[in-house]
């Protein structure tokens, strides 16, 4: 009893000093990105993005392994280490993507030039550039996200009154109040759905170094549309079926990924509350869906549709981006082949388009009898990966936002939570040059951290069917 003890308290004692390592390595990112990343030379940001990235990195991993191998800690550790790291996230300058930057854009052109953004251009706004509240930032596209977060930004812009910093903090203290939102729903739902280690899981998602940077820090929205789709998963487990169509309507508001998870979860909420509760609810969230739109459909026939269609295909760190730029530098060894760019182009985007069509038609037609909320989140998963990680032709690392809470909610040892965990840590060298290499990049970050894994498994199972043939072994009479 006395050795378990101290064990934990030595546990607890390395976490404190890792959590203080970590809060340092944090502490020195605000400092060094306080007059923006613009206030070093290019050399400068890829120096200490490759200290930044490997330290978070490694001392994550180290923070894992305590919690994950001692069988007693506090909660307060890990929580309030969370909330100290986001804290200090929420003050850093967003140094990588500007994202944010184009968020508060289209929020004020809603309240101080009454622009749908998706008729109108920021560059559409006379003498834009004299105004401060808007930055160069995607100023030749229309708004690429959903009704539901376009009026999050008029209702933030308009709190902000004009003031730059104030509606930047404003835009960031959203993301604060998911992050702390979807903590909650990852412990909770953790618990209920009797994991060995929900401390782990917790930890996984609070002191995420790609969550913390990607989303506090830089302020992307992903990381909204990720607690919606766990609040929705959470539902199912929670036996709240009613809500969960709704409250998806509401993640494909905000970024419009999850609408794919929309087929599976009527026929989830079909098979367990029946006929009567699934047509219900498909109201609500055709409501919903229709009182969010309604500002900005009012200009339907001047919605820029082939402009936001063309922004959310372009081609950028994806599977499509890897295979076509494998080709691309096939054909400068071999320059015929260059004639044949818009044809292998053309069927690498189709193909990857089908196969997600037919990936998700045997997802649907493979739902057994007992559809019970444990299946319905790993096909929910699963189909989310595919979509974002596989099959689209753009792909950011703070998209894995959407994916690592859904991911949390099922158990350790299922192998493609391990892959999403092990991409979301692989994913954070996107800090560096990486983001830029385009082949590199798909490699290292998603295709190495895949085989691991599954290496891992494979292994494992070696090792599960080794046992059982010496167990049967034993057992057989001499």
């Amino acid at each position: 009893m006395n050795h378990t003890k101290d064990s934990a308290l030595a546990a607890g004692r390395s976490l404190y000093l890792i959590g203080a390592l970590t809060a340092s390595v944090y502490s020195l990112a605000l400092v060094f990105y306080f007059k923006g990343p613009q206030s070093h030379s290019r050399t400068g940001r890829e120096l200490f993005a490759w200290f930044l990235a490997p330290a978070c990195l490694f001392l994550f991993w180290k923070g894992y392994r305590v919690v994950a191998e001692t069988g007693e800690l506090p909660i307060r550790i890990v929580v309030g280490f969370g909330i100290l790291f986001c804290l200090l996230a929420f003050f850093i300058f967003p140094f990588h993507s500007t994202d944010v930057f184009g968020y508060i854009n289209r929020g004020w052109q809603q309240v101080h030039y009454h622009q749908n953004p998706y008729v109108y251009f920021t560059a559409d706004i006379p003498g834009w550039q004299q105004d401060p509240m808007l930055r160069d930032h995607w100023i030749y596209n229309p708004n690429p996200y959903g009704f539901l977060f376009t009026l999050l930004a008029r209702l933030l812009a308009w709190m902000g009154r004009g003031n730059w910093w104030l509606t930047l903090f404003l835009f960031k203290g959203v993301n604060v109040l998911a992050y702390g939102a979807t903590s909650w729903l990852v412990w909770s739902g953790a618990k209920r759905l009797g994991h060995s280690k929900p401390l782990t899981d917790l930890y996984l998602f609070m002191w995420n170094p790609l969550i913390l940077l990607h989303h506090i820090a830089n302020g992307h929205n992903d990381i909204l549309t990720g607690y919606f789709v766990a609040l929705a998963m959470y539902l199912a487990v929670a036996g709240a079926g009613f809500w969960i169509i709704p409250v998806l309507v509401l993640a494909t508001l905000l970024k419009y990924g999850p609408a794919i998870l929309i087929p599976l979860a009527l026929i989830f909420v079909i098979k367990n509350y029946g006929w009567k509760t699934a047509i219900l609810s498909c109201l609500l969230g055709g409501v919903i869906a229709i009182a969010v739109g309604a500002p900005y459909l009012v200009d339907w026939h001047q919605i820029r549709l082939d402009d936001i269609k063309g922004n959310a295909t372009l081609i950028d760190n994806s599977l499509h981006s890897f295979l076509i730029h494998i080709f691309e530098n096939l054909a400068r060894l071999l320059p015929p082949l260059t004639a044949w760019h818009g044809l292998v182009d053309g069927l690498i985007k189709n193909s990857l388009r089908l196969g997600l069509v037919i990936f998700l038609l045997v997802q649907l037609v493979t739902i057994p009898k007992n559809f019970t909320p444990q299946i319905f989140l790993k096909k929910s998963l699963l189909i989310m990966f595919v979509l974002i990680c596989l099959a689209s032709s753009k792909f950011n690392a703070w998209y894995m936002g959407m994916l690592l809470p859904l991911a949390l909610l099922l158990d350790a040892k299922y192998w493609l939570r391990r892959v999403v965990v092990l991409i979301t840590g692989a994913e954070l060298f996107s800090l560096t040059f990486f983001k830029q290499a385009y082949i590199l990049n798909f490699f290292a970050m998603i295709l190495l951290p895949s085989w691991i894994v599954f290496r891992q498994v494979k292994k494992e199972r070696n090792t599960d069917k080794g046992k059982r043939v010496r167990g049967r072994s034993d057992l057989t009479p001499v």
